[in-house]
């Protein structure tokens, strides 16, 4: 008789967002180890995911999508308990009336754990295990001064956390996180040992030959402020402005201009739009486009700024060092710590243009010694961040 598997994503709704790909991977490597798979998700679940999951739509609220919506008075204060009273009643049917040998929740914040420790409380026999899973991290990163600090919050949460030791150190509950940084965090704010795993990425495609003697130089995803969007048109503006303009094609997806810090809007910048050796990507890609753009990809550019990315993974970025891409990437963080073991690259200072630019150039310059390095690791980096990896670390303690 197969093992039981319960995931629990309150915000797995539509395919807007990361969700679902994700735990469809993880289920299908579950299944593949012999595991009886289920997901309990929100009650306005697409019909195109419950062909794919063994759907238990039970959630109304989930705090991700809504975090939109008006919030009650005082809700900033005692929202955590609100939640997870929420969170409670919406997954107690299901735990009650099924014993599972396994519970993997893969978005939790300081607003669910109220609800499984309860949960714990008054229904040990049906959680036989449980991952409590973290892909932010509490504590805030300094540019300035290169250090952490922990906020007021940070306190309830590390409280909260306290509260799941006995559990942890019996082993009938596992704090995971995804890099060195969090994991560090977490320990540090709530006494309590984490377990770092890899972040699941099924992506091995081959690059396509492509008969040009320009090299291809890209940046994927939405542009935003922390992944320093900003910084990097700037940089291209400047590498295209130089007396000698090296043989090279920039991609930059600029769906929407986006708010700096001093609250002025970010546009692209027209000499951008109209210069021939620049790509503006305009929309949302697709999965079948964006594999498509990957495979004749040659460079990747991930300035991120480590006040956002010091702790935090870029899925880009795995799936750079997975095809053998070299990248462009800042010191000090998870990017580095990642590219410099599983790829190959130039690191940059946090939010430097002009080391951006000097590495661009670098990087076309001696492109082919850059490139060998990547391919050299890509096999490490593929079976690292599979998903069996991931499955098998987690279901199996391997």
């Amino acid at each position: 008789m197969s093992k039981k598997l319960l995931i629990v994503e309150e915000s797995l709704r539509d395919l807007k967002a990361h969700w679902f790909e994700y735990i469809k991977h993880i289920a299908k490597e579950a299944d593949n180890l012999g595991w009886s798979t289920q997901v309990a998700c929100h009650k306005a679940v697409d019909q195109e995911i419950k062909k794919e999951l063994k759907c238990l739509p039970v959630f109304k609220h989930a705090r991700y999508l809504d975090s939109g919506k008006k919030k009650l008075p005082g809700e900033h204060y005692y929202g955590f308990v609100l939640h997870s009273i929420r969170a409670f009643r919406a997954i107690t049917k299901t735990i009650k009336h099924t014993a599972f040998d396994f519970v993997f929740c893969p978005t939790v914040t300081v607003h669910h754990l109220l609800a499984w420790y309860v949960l714990l409380k008054i229904y040990p026999q049906q959680i036989k295990k449980l991952c409590l899973f973290f892909v932010t991290n509490p504590g805030m990163y300094n540019s300035d001064t290169q250090k952490i600090s922990y906020p007021k919050s940070s306190k309830i949460l590390g409280y909260l956390l306290a509260k799941f030791k006995p559990y942890v150190h019996s082993g009938q509950v596992v704090m995971g996180v995804e890099t060195k940084a969090a994991k560090t965090e977490f320990e540090h704010i709530s006494g309590v040992k984490f377990q770092l795993f890899p972040h699941p990425v099924p992506f091995n495609l081959e690059q396509e030959q492509v008969l040009n003697d320009q090299l291809h130089l890209a940046c994927y995803g939405f542009a935003r402020y922390e992944k320093g969007s900003d910084l990097l048109q700037e940089a291209i503006l400047e590498v295209l402005s130089m007396q000698e303009v090296p043989k090279a094609h920039f991609s930059i997806q600029w769906t929407d201009d986006f708010v700096l810090p001093n609250g002025e809007l970010c546009p692209i910048n027209e000499a951008l739009k109209t210069s021939n050796q620049v790509s503006i990507i305009d929309k949302p890609l697709n999965s079948s486009e964006y594999q498509s753009l990957l495979k004749r990809t040659d460079i990747m550019l991930l300035p991120y700024r480590n006040a956002s990315y010091y702790a935090r993974v870029s899925r880009v970025a795995i799936e750079a060092t997975n095809m053998g891409i070299p990248c462009v990437f800042t010191k000090g963080g998870w990017l580095q710590e990642t590219i410099s073991t599983y790829g190959a690259g130039i690191g940059i200072r946090d939010e430097s243009v002009d080391d951006l630019v000097m590495a661009i150039k670098e990087m076309i310059s001696n492109f082919n010694a850059y490139k060998k390095q990547a391919t050299e690791k890509k096999a490490i980096s593929i079976a690292y961040f599979e998903p069996i990896n991931f499955c098998e670390q987690l279901l199996n303690g391997e």
